[in-house]
């Protein structure tokens, strides 16, 4: 059996980065960059106005000064600020030369004959200066970065509007076991809906990948050789739920042997998900998951995303945070890596209520999984641990 650190490692040198492709920017989110992006100009462009107000020469600030032009944000000042003038600003609007500083609205009093004065003196600015933020050339966003919603809005401030990035695996979801029906229908007493498949669904659209769904599958070795076997052309990754262990109806490993497919992990030192397989043919790959949901959940965020995360051209697989535990955790220790729900509050995670890797409803209040390492008997209040974010 296979410690986690060395499965995690295994798994990662395969994926390898595939082509690349431009999108369009409103189809950008959750892509992987694979050209830095650049500054195309100094931002801001322009010595620009911070606030409504006047701008002026600072020396000139105990005076009642002139108003000469009034300068909207978008349109270029017309007039140079002399000894006894200013201009009118708005926010973001373009400094006019001779002024050093931007009075704002609610320090200036209105007098007659287009005249204002000021209630303030000395150190008074107000005024953002161009390559303040970036310089022309400078990085934007570096290659390999996982495009979120914090990038989209400075693709488009820099003319980005059709990004390169990596392509996306082409990923497949099957979900075995004679006894599931779909979410949709009332099970007989012996039967139970499919959690696995519609969690995985949504698990890979939440980083941008729109997966094929392949549906249920009985337990029957024929049957499933069918699915897999008419359907791998078409894929680049094949996540398959349940029939993965050692049970006389686990046909996963056989069938996936028989298609060519070279195993190499079938078992892991963890809990949940110790039976995950990984195998792979050329650069073709399939991952085996239990059919228990939460070693399905908790082994995907784990050890199914980094792997597509790295396929697209992330630079960044490993999501883990460290945060403080907020109550002492107590364990029976076993050299096994535990993966428990965690829920996040004043900066600090409190172990759930969890029965174990069929109790997927401890995962519904649940911000993150947390990691605990091989035989740890003890993990104090305050103690540093590794949590993934859910």
């Amino acid at each position: 059996m296979t410690g986690f650190d060395e499965a995690y490692q295994l798994i990662l040198s395969f994926a390898k980065t595939g082509g690349k492709e431009s999108v369009d920017l409103h189809g950008a989110m959750g892509r992987i960059l694979a050209s830095a992006v650049n500054a195309d100009a100094d931002m801001p462009p322009f010595d620009r106005s911070a606030m409504d107000g006047y701008a002026c020469r600072r020396e000139d600030l105990n005076k009642k000064l002139k108003v000469i032009e009034e300068i909207p944000a978008g349109s270029p000042p017309l007039k140079e600020i002399s000894e006894g003038t200013c201009s009118k600003i708005m926010t973001g609007a373009e400094i006019p030369r001779g002024a050093d500083c931007v009075v704002k609205v609610e320090d200036s009093k209105s007098l007659p004959d287009y005249k204002v004065e000021f209630a303030v003196a000395g150190n008074v600015n107000n005024i953002r200066r161009r390559g303040e933020d970036l310089s022309k050339g400078d990085l934007l966003i570096e290659k390999g970065t996982k495009l979120g919603n914090q990038h989209i809005g400075l693709l488009a401030m820099v003319g980005c509007v059709d990004p390169e990035v990596y392509c996306q695996p082409k990923v497949g979801v099957l979900s075995t076991g004679s006894e599931l029906v779909n979410a949709v229908e009332i099970p007989t007493s012996s039967g139970i809906r499919n959690s696995n498949g519609p969690q995985l669904m949504s698990q890979l659209k939440s980083f941008g990948i729109e997966a094929i769904d392949l549906g249920i599958v009985e337990d029957d070795e024929g049957s499933l050789r069918s699915i897999i076997e008419s359907n791998l052309n078409d894929l680049d990754v094949l996540l398959v739920s349940g029939g993965v262990s050692m049970g006389d109806y686990d046909f996963v490993p056989g069938v996936i042997s028989d298609l060519g497919f070279d195993i190499k992990l079938h078992k892991m030192k963890v809990r949940p998900g110790k039976p995950l397989l990984f195998a792979v043919r050329d650069q073709k790959f399939v991952f085996g998951l239990p059919g228990n949901p939460v070693s399905t959940l908790v082994q995907f965020e784990v050890i199914i995303k980094p792997f597509l995360l790295k396929l697209m051209g992330a630079s960044r697989m490993d999501g883990r945070i460290k945060i403080e535990l907020g109550e002492e955790l107590m364990l029976k220790s076993l050299p096994l890596r535990f993966f428990v729900p965690v829920k996040i509050e004043s900066g600090l995670a409190y172990p759930l209520e969890y029965h174990g890797s069929g109790h997927l409803a401890s995962y519904s209040r649940a911000d993150g999984i947390l990691e605990i390492p091989e035989n740890t008997s003890l993990i104090k209040k305050k103690e540093l641990v590794y949590v993934r974010p859910l």
